[in-house]
């Protein structure tokens, strides 16, 4: 796991969302609470949701990273 990827899991959900907006879409695909759950991080996020973190991350970090 690198640190970029542990800067993501460390990082809350709404953080992600207003930073990288393409980030929503992920989150709605993994089906994680974007609403009242926004708060938490991308680790208490994917625990809470039953969401594969790995998988999540990999998303996310391709989200961030793509061009659009």
């Amino acid at each position: 796991m690198s640190d970029q990827d542990l800067v993501v899991e460390d990082s809350t959900v709404d953080t992600l969302m207003a930073r990288h907006p393409a980030t929503m879409a992920v989150f709605n695909a993994f089906g994680v609470d974007t609403c009242c759950g926004a708060h938490s991080s991308v680790r208490e996020a994917s625990a809470r949701d039953g969401v594969d973190k790995a998988a999540l991350v990999a998303a996310l970090r391709r989200a961030i990273t793509e061009p659009r």
